[in-house]
Order: structure tokens, then C-alpha cells, then sequence
């Protein structure tokens, strides 16, 4: 009863104290539900108000306590175009305050953001500007975080031996710091390059030692895309139960996280299982459900994913047409995000069903161009070349 009262009073504040009395109810009401989304969710305009209020007058500390609360979710549930406008805001009152460290954070925060948006090369660049400020102000820990992003969005830009050489250099750094635990992190990060070349026996060992530094941890975020990473390998591989197992898995903790981007991306994988087996309208189902969630979170290279997924049924039910329409739209996506390995990947796929068309021209064309780019960088192996397109086709 107290607490229906105390909450009572407080909407009595929203609707007829002051701003004051505003932010000070909302601050408090994001403190209390930080993990619970729907309630973060039913009263997301209010929140923003009451950042927006802070913001107009120079309330540094409630502003950054606020957004600080909501960054999870504005995260997790896609809300990033917010979180990029509330992100500029606090690095504003950072500077404001003084506070180098914040600046510093925030500026790492942001490159979150756009990394998720497929905005490589811009994340690249602020990662090592946070990165660069940490070692200035002598945050080594908080640094080497930021050198891990930088290696994680210089592999999606295609560029393998440099991230493989960033990767290294920060797990030696981070047993020197007796970070054993956060090696889970960088494992991962080999885990994905040793796929990305073909070794999918190392990658597999990566990951099962990222899950066992992550035992008994609470970071099911890891924990969902340490299985999601098996599930691939093994649908790569063509074990189909391995892979549904371990992608369920996957889903589930994504699910119970709330983070709807990691959900979208176990959904298409789960179709590409369906697919393969031949449940075509299952398939059809997961990504038109996994295309739904990318397209309202802006999650460029997701939706490049599931069009290269749905290319890739179009084509076994020999909807040649319009697979060659949805491998157009995907390649340009990978283009627009900086992805060269997806667009290869991409290009061959086309090339392939220009060739069944019997247009030979174009066929070389577009093939040719691809393999001179995987030549140059030293992409041309055939199990690497399946791990650019992510999926085997039987096409």
C-alpha cells in the first residue's frame, strides 16, 4: 500500500509539481526498473522529457544518472538513434564537469552504437579515440576494452590479419592486468577469425574456451553469442541438430537478456537450419520475422543477412529471379556498411545464378571482380570463401 501511495504522489509531481519534482520522480523511476524493459518502455516519452529537462538546465548529474539508467535498454531494445542523441548530450556534460573519464566512456559508448548500425569505419576511429584517451588518464583496463571493439570492427571491415594481430596483443595485455575472466571477449574475437579463414576445428576450440571462462558468470550476452557462434560452425559444418540445439540455446538467453538484435540474428540462423532441412515455410516465417526486428532497429548488416538467407530459399525453389534481386539489395548493403567479405561473399553467389541464367558475360563480370578483391586480400580459399557468405547453398 506504502508503495502505491509513493508512487501515487509521484504522478501528482509529473502532472502538477514542477520540472524539477519531474526529473527527480523519473530518475528515480529508471534507477528502479534499470532491467526491467516494458516498464522502461511504458514510460520511455516521460524519460526522454525529463533527460531533455536536464539537459536545457545544465543539470549535469541527474542528466548523466539518467542516461546511465536507460543506456541499456535504449541499447538492447534498438532505441539508437536516442541513445546517439542522449550519448552527445552526456559527453556535453562531461566536458562540462570536468569529467575526462566520462568523456572518455561516452565517446566508447558511441562507437557501440554505430558499430551496431554497421558503421564500421566511424566506430573504428572513435574506439581508438577512447582508447587513446584511457591510456592518457592511465585507465589501462578501460583501454584495452576499447582496443577489443577496434579489433571486432577492423575484422567486419575485412581487414583479418590486422585484427588478429590487435586481438593478440590484447589478450597478452589483459593476462598481464589479471583480467582472466574478460579473456572470454578476445577468445570470441579469434573464435570469428579463425572461422573467417576456414579453420573451423580452432574456432570451435576458441569458443568453448570463451564459455568456459564465462562459467558461472552473469554476462548471458556472451554466454547467447558464444552458442550462437556454435550453432553457426555447426550448421556450416552441416551438423543440423548440433546447430539448432546450440542456436536455441542461443535465442533463449537473447530472449530472456531482451537484446533484440542478437535475437533477430539467432532467428535468420534458425531459418537457414529450416532451410536446409527443407521446411521452407518455417524458414520463410523466422526471417521474415528476423527482417522485421532489423529493419526497425536500423541493423544495416542484419539486414543483409536475412536477404542473403532469403536469396538463398528463392533460389532452392528456383525463384531465380527474384534471388538475384535480393543478393542485388544485399550487396549493396554490405557495399554502404564497409563489409568487403560480405559483398564478395554476395558477388560469387550472383555470379553463380547469372551463370545458371546462361548470361556468361555478366557472370564474369561480377565474378571476376569479386575474386581479384578476395586475391588481393588473401581471401581465396574455398572454406574461407563459405565463411564470406556465411551459409553453405546448395546452389
Amino acid at each position: 500500500m506504502r508503495a502505491d501511495l509513493e508512487m501515487l504522489e509521484g504522478r501528482r509531481a509529473v502532472y502538477y509539481g514542477s520540472g524539477q519534482q519531474f526529473v527527480d520522480y523519473f530518475l528515480h523511476y529508471a534507477d528502479d526498473h534499470r532491467n526491467d524493459w516494458p516498464e522502461l518502455e511504458a514510460e520511455y516519452a516521460n524519460l526522454l522529457i525529463a533527460a531533455q529537462h536536464c539537459r536545457d538546465t545544465d543539470d549535469h548529474n541527474s542528466l548523466l544518472a539518467l542516461r546511465d539508467a536507460l543506456q541499456p535498454h535504449l541499447d538492447l531494445q534498438g532505441h539508437w538513434g536516442d541513445s546517439l542523441m542522449l550519448n552527445e548530450w552526456a559527453i556535453a556534460a562531461a566536458q562540462s564537469c570536468g569529467d575526462q573519464v566520462g568523456v572518455a566512456r561516452f565517446t566508447h559508448d558511441r562507437a557501440d552504437i554505430l558499430n551496431q548500425r554497421g558503421e564500421y569505419h566511424q566506430a573504428e576511429c572513435l574506439y581508438q579515440s577512447s582508447e587513446e584517451a584511457y591510456l592518457t588518464l592511465g585507465e589501462a583496463e578501460m583501454a584495452l576494452r576499447s582496443r577489443h571493439m577496434r579489433a571486432l570492427v577492423i575484422r567486419a571491415q575485412g581487414r583479418l590479419a590486422e585484427a588478429g594481430r590487435l586481438c593478440e596483443a590484447t589478450i597478452v595485455d589483459a593476462w598481464r592486468l589479471g583480467l582472466h575472466r574478460w579473456l572470454a571477449h578476445p577468445l570470441h574475437v579469434q573464435a570469428l577469425l579463425a572461422r573467417d579463414r576456414g579453420d573451423f576445428q580452432q574456432a570451435r576450440q576458441r569458443i568453448e574456451e570463451s564459455l568456459d571462462r564465462l562459467t558461472g558468470s552473469d554476462e548471458l550476452t556472451m554466454i547467447a553469442e558464444c552458442h550462437h557462434s556454435l550453432g553457426e560452425l555447426a550448421l556450416l559444418e552441416g551438423h543440423l541438430a548440433e546447430a539448432r540445439a546450440q542456436l536455441e540455446k542461443s535465442l533463449q538467453l537473447s530472449q530472456q537478456v531482451g537484446i533484440l538484435h542478437r535475437v533477430a540474428a539467432t532467428q535468420r540462423l534458425l531459418g537457414d537450419v529450416a532451410r536446409t532441412e527443407g521446411q521452407h515455410n518455417e524458414a520463410g516465417r523466422l526471417y521474415r520475422e528476423a527482417f522485421t526486428v532489423a529493419t526497425r532497429l536500423g541493423d544495416r548488416p542484419q539486414q543483409a543477412g536475412v536477404l542473403l538467407s532469403r536469396a538463398q530459399l528463392a533460389a532452392d525453389l528456383s525463384h531465380k529471379q527474384e534471388a538475384i534481386d535480393l543478393l542485388q539489395n544485399t550487396r549493396s548493403i554490405y557495399q554502404e556498411v564497409g563489409d568487403p567479405r560480405g559483398a564478395i561473399g554476395t558477388s560469387l553467389l550472383l555470379a553463380r545464378l547469372y551463370l545458371r541464367q546462361g548470361n556468361i558475360g555478366l557472370a564474369m563480370r561480377v565474378g571476376c571482380a569479386a575474386l581479384k578483391v578476395a586475391w588481393t586480400a588473401r581471401w581465396l580459399r574455398p572454406r574461407a570463401l563459405i565463411g564470406m557468405v556465411q551459409r553453405r547453398g546448395k546452389w
